[in-house]
């Protein structure tokens, strides 16, 4: 097993690649329709997420688009507008509002950036490291000018002309991962199949979608998904994964597990199970943090694709929002666990397409009463080309075809940098067929350290291992994920799910209200996290309080607010000392 960078990496693999720009060609498209709408739902959830937050990492995906061979730059342009009249999303654009609405259009134009490879001999080869570099290009290049679509290729003057690669940006609000293979998908057929006419098939447009939301079986259903989510909210852990004395201020970083054994063994868990692949990975990664960080349970946000229709299964448009899974370890063997995550899985899956606007007016009022912060970015994300439900059933390999000991050599551990995050620690899975690629990624190394983020992967790649052929019992995991559960302290405490460090509550309650005097126990009267205030001119009521520490919670990820808040007229000798407070004025938990 090795470690490597990224940048230690890519010299010894890649050609340097230098890209200048030297054209924009108009590419004009004639569409089926034009119209306008409501958002759909998975629109909405997009709009809400990044209404905070207009330049988020992810407010645009960019990606290659596939080239078959080396076409002309006239086969790609045709390519594109065809692909543009074909999918509504990549011609529309939307207006803020109360009411927010998508706004497609029938006719018109978008540019096609051209970059210029320079003098040598490129060809598909070199396709790989043209290709990152145009995608970088493409971010680092683009102006403010919001668009449905950006694109650019990347050409070979000594062949022609030629496209070498291809790159798109595309609003999130248009697309989501899913729709984007479709997109990739697609825009290959058509180079494949040049001259087929721009508007091509016509399918389930977000147009369409939106009218079908407001059906009243559709709002029934976007209805369950809040009450499902409600019940599940009140479960979920505010950080789940925390070294003890963390503290905020570390860099963002991914660690990849690259691993021929963990996909060799996904691959014989999976047929034994009768579940997905992806169900599979994640068993092992809740199995892994489960036991590292001290739950029974695992009560995790994640993605739903929620392309379970007919009609979704080639839409292409915003339909992914988080759900709330719960997958209860506990004493379970392996396979059990694998059977278990899979369905909890798909029943979350069922209640991931709701009112986005309705579900952050729960949230907060569910966050003021248990006293935190809810994070929905995913602890684990799926991307592979694969559905939750998607059975591998019955496809296995012969015993004499796998030598997985000898793949477990070719392991490899690779970190990048990242844009920071809002969740501590999260997983995402990129690749199952030949190798499994799996991200452990930390939004705060000073939370959870790169050290930690690589012991955990190469625990999940022993089990996975350590179950490829049989079952494994639940009194054989410690051994096997081979780290030692996170030390209980005196000060660590387990509160409504939330494991805390009194010390972060401390910090907490002091920077919240200074220059008020504040002492948070951990138990008094009976009662958890107890905090004793010396009363202010601004806070003298323990809603005050807690309105005060509600609001210093962003800027303290770990903690949670007290239960209690004791509010004194006077401080004492001694503030750490419960017994010397003097008679309150008033108690309560600020939550009313």
């Amino acid at each position: 097993m090795s470690v490597e960078t990224e940048a230690e990496t890519a010299p010894r693999r890649r050609r340097r690649v230098l890209l200048t720009p030297t054209r924009s060609i108009p590419v004009e498209f004639t569409g089926e329709r034009g119209g306008e709408g409501p958002l759909t739902l998975g629109q909405l959830n997009i709009h809400e997420w990044l209404g905070a937050m207009p330049d988020h990492a992810f407010a645009n995906l960019w990606v290659e688009l596939p080239v078959p061979g080396m076409p002309s730059i006239d086969e790609v342009t045709g390519a594109a507008a065809a692909l543009i009249a074909r999918h509504e999303s990549l011609r529309t654009t939307y207006a803020p509002g109360e009411e927010p609405r998508q706004q497609v259009a029938k006719t018109g134009v978008q540019l096609l950036e051209v970059c210029s490879l320079g003098e040598g001999r490129w060809g598909p080869r070199d396709r790989p490291a043209v290709a990152e570099a145009l995608v970088r290009w493409l971010r680092e290049h683009t102006d403010s000018v919001r668009r449905p679509l950006y694109m650019a290729v990347a050409i070979a003057p000594d062949a022609g002309d030629r496209v070498i690669a291809c790159a798109a940006g595309f609003p999130h609000l248009a697309v989501d991962h899913a729709a984007i293979e479709i997109l990739k998908r697609d825009f290959a057929g058509l180079l494949d199949h040049p001259g087929g006419g721009q508007v091509g098939r016509s399918g389930h447009q977000p147009l369409d979608q939106a009218e079908l939301e407001a059906t009243p079986a559709e709002q029934r259903r976007a209805e369950a998904a809040l009450g499902y989510l409600e019940r599940q909210r009140r479960r979920i852990s505010h950080c789940f994964y925390t070294v003890p004395g963390a503290r905020v201020g570390g860099e963002s970083l991914a660690v990849e597990l690259s691993s021929v054994a963990a996909a060799m063994a996904v691959r014989q868990i999976a047929a034994r199970t009768r579940t997905s692949r992806s169900s599979t990975v994640l068993a092992a990664v809740c199995a892994v943090v489960a036991h590292r960080a001290n739950h029974r349970d695992v009560v995790l946000p994640m993605l739903s694709n929620n392309r379970f229709e007919h009609h979704l299964m080639g839409y292409v448009g915003s339909l992914a929002q988080s759900t709330i899974a719960s997958v209860e370890v506990r004493e379970r063997g392996f396979d059990e666990l694998v059977g278990h995550t899979w369905t909890v899985v798909m029943e979350a899956s069922r209640h991931a397409r709701y009112d986005a606007v309705k579900r952050s007016a729960a949230d907060e009022l569910v966050e003021r009463e248990r006293g935190l912060r809810l994070n929905y970015d995913p602890l684990f994300n799926s991307l592979v080309p694969e559905s939750w439900s998607g059975l591998t059933a019955g496809v296995g390999f012969q015993p004499e075809q796998i030598d997985i000991d000898a793949a477990l050599t070719r392991t490899q551990l690779r970190w990048r940098p990242m844009p920071s995050a809002g969740r501590p620690i999260r997983f995402s899975l990129s690749q199952l067929d030949g190798c499994l690629r799996l991200d452990g990624w930390s939004s705060d190394t000073g939370l959870v350290p790169r050290a930690e983020l690589e012991s955990v992967l190469l625990a999940v790649e022993r089990v996975l291992v350590a179950a490829a052929s049989a079952d494994v019992p639940r009194a054989r995991m410690p051994e096997i994920i081979g780290l030692a559960p996170i030390a209980d302290t005196p000060n660590r405490i387990l509160v409504d799910s939330c494991w805390v460090d009194l010390a972060d509550v401390q910090r907490l309650v002091e920077e919240a209200l200074a220059p008020a005097v504040a002492h948070v126990f951990i138990s008094a009267d009976g009662r958890p996290l107890v905090a004793y205030v010396t009363a202010t001119d601004t806070v003298n009521t323990p809603e005050q309080a807690h309105a005060r520490c509600m609001a210093a919670l962003v800027d303290h990820p770990t903690a949670i607010t007290p239960r209690h808040y004791i509010i004194c007229d006077t401080t004492p000798p001694d503030p750490a000392d419960p017994t010397a407070w003097p008679t309150p004025s008033a108690t309560g938990s600020g939550r009313s």
